[in-house]
């Protein structure tokens, strides 16, 4: 879809369109009974009409996610289906997959092709409502979304936890049950200030790992340090701490379980009788026994990082490698062309560290703990679950996509009004977790009463113009996983940019044919009569009403970019 050239759109009417796929057939309503031609099929497809016009009320958390929000609430008559002889064959639309889209349309026509149709909302059935007596039997209510209340999976899967079944020997009493983790990036190094310059700890011991199998006679024990493959790029070494302070480095080694899923482990030998192999480093060492309880952690610096990435190029540790890997999992849908367009910019931010528990779904975790420190937007569009760089990125300027000048087909219909959320002028961002010790061994500070830059602490003018407006306003955020030192700096900088200087927002009124803006697009809007000449906005709130779409615009107000006259 959204082949056609914006421009090229003239005045007319929506007609909106939706396909509901449902056991291998695929059903089309239309607000006007139209035929749409199919380019790619060299035919043309009828659209029934029987659709009103659909409660289109999209919107953004503005610097967030609030996915959940965004539903499509419907009432439909198939006239080929009696939905109550469907329910008791096991069968209801709940999880049809469905497209909500449109064209413009004249005289009842239309010059948009199935490939021009313009997104807005794709997701599944949910909630069907049927069987009322005074109505048809095809009639059926539902809603339409793409959230967790549609697809609940979890990032882990059971695979992770210790049981007997999973190896032939070896296991000790402490170990079963345990949830061998899930583990991503480089979670090698925690940078810190010494003597007025910054150094990198790298005796961070991350991730838990666990005793779990070995050979038949004893002389080697496996600890586990993931459930999936690594990276190994030639030789990748990995150091495992006991309880007590000791520790041992050998090679870490991939191996297949009995149910077909892939670990990687970290063999202990221990040197008994004809040994099985030689450690390489090893310092007094305590191999677990039934008597003494020890806690093992392994530190990755002598490693080439955890799970691989998507792409097969290094650990999974970009922003945008691991959205799409949690999104995959999620199973919700999803704009993948959204995502790996902002690789450019979005892949300099780089995530690692370690997950062992079971309840996260794939996409809570994504959304608390990569997407909210990143300069985006998340929405739900006409493909899913998409993503766009956020007006006040620190590090990219954005160009507007779209230029709109009010006038009789865009009217703006608000003031300026201010938007709720902090004012922060001071951010402390605290990352290198170190599993063992439960704490963070690492933080920049952006702080606007510097004078001049410290390790670890740094300047900003945006922020020492909120802090001569507003006085000092703090705020601390935990990045557990975040290693990465340019990575935190982009963060907090990225922060300081979104909430300085507040939030401010109007609101537009749109002819039909303006219906290809989308949540997330920056646009560019000039307005004699209140004073914008190409200022860039972006779009946080998207609606049909009596024939018109309105969108809120959040507005640039930055006086370090902004021309003022």
């Amino acid at each position: 879809m959204d082949t056609i050239k914006r421009s090229d759109i003239e005045s007319g009417e929506v007609c909106f369109l939706l396909d509901i796929y449902y056991f291998g057939a695929i059903y089309r309503f239309s607000t006007v009974p139209i035929e749409i031609e199919d380019i790619a099929e060299n035919t043309s497809i009828p659209y029934r009409g029987a659709l009103s016009d659909p409660p289109v009320n999209l919107q953004s958390d503005l610097l967030g996610v609030d996915l959940e929000a965004n539903t499509i609430s419907l009432e439909l008559v198939f006239e080929e289906i009696d939905w109550v002889s469907e329910f008791l064959k096991g069968r209801t639309i709940n999880d049809a997959l469905c497209d909500l889209s449109m064209v413009i349309i004249k005289d009842g026509k239309t010059s948009f092709t199935q490939q021009d149709r313009i997104g807005i909302f794709s997701g599944r059935a949910l909630d069907a409502i049927f069987g009322n007596p005074d109505a048809p039997k095809g009639a059926v209510a539902f809603s339409i979304e793409n959230s967790i209340n549609i697809r609940d999976r979890k990032l882990l899967g059971e695979e992770h936890i210790i049981i007997d079944d999973n190896y032939p020997i070896g296991i000790i009493e402490k170990s079963r049950g345990k949830v061998v983790p899930f583990v991503f990036g480089s979670p090698f190094s925690a940078p810190i200030e010494s003597s007025g310059s910054i150094t990198l700890e790298e005796d961070l011991r991350v991730t838990p790992c666990y005793q779990a199998g070995g050979t038949p006679t004893l002389k080697t024990q496996y600890f586990q340090v993931a459930y999936h493959s690594v990276v190994i790029e030639q030789v990748s070494n990995i150091k495992i701490y006991d309880g007590q302070g000791g520790s041992f480095t050998n090679p870490v080694e991939i191996a297949v379980d009995s149910r077909g899923f892939l670990h990687a482990y970290v063999p202990y030998y221990l040197n008994v009788g004809a040994p099985e192999g030689i450690n390489i480093q090893e310092d007094n060492f305590q191999a677990s026994s039934p008597e003494i309880a020890f806690q093992y952690y392994a530190q990755w610096s002598g490693s080439d990082g955890g799970i691989p990435s998507i792409n097969g190029d290094g650990p999974l540790e970009s922003a945008v490698d691991i959205s799409l890997y949690a999104l995959e999992r999620s199973e919700l849908l999803f704009d993948y062309s959204s995502w790996q367009g902002l690789a450019p910019v979005l892949n300099r931010y780089k995530f690692g560290g370690y997950v062992n528990d079971l309840d996260l779904t794939a996409y809570e975790w994504v959304k608390q703990n990569i997407w909210d420190l990143l300069p985006i937007m998340v929405t739900t569009g006409g493909r899913g679950i998409k993503a766009s760089l956020n007006l006040y990125t620190y590090s990219q300027e954005i160009i507007p996509s779209h230029y709109l000048i009010e006038s009789g087909e865009i009217e703006i219909i608000s003031p300026l009004t201010p938007l709720e959320g902090d004012i922060i002028n001071r951010i402390v961002l605290r990352f290198a977790y170190a599993g063992n010790a439960g704490a963070f061994r690492s933080q920049v500070v952006i702080d606007p009463r510097l004078t001049e830059d410290e390790p670890l602490k740094f300047r900003d003018p945006l922020a020492y113009i909120s802090y001569t407006r507003y006085g000092l306003r703090e705020k601390v955020i935990e990045a557990p996983f975040v290693y990465d030192l340019q990575t935190a700096i982009r963060i907090a900088r990225d922060k300081i940019r979104a909430h300085a200087l507040g939030n401010y927002a109007i609101e537009i009124s749109a002819s039909p044919r303006y219906g290809y803006l989308d949540l997330g697009d920056i646009v560019a809007i000039t307005s004699e009569r209140v004073g914008l000449t190409e200022h860039k906005c972006q779009i946080v709130s998207k609606s049909w009403n009596n024939n018109r779409w309105r969108y809120v615009l959040h507005i640039e107000d930055n006086p370090l970019v902004t021309i003022r006259s």
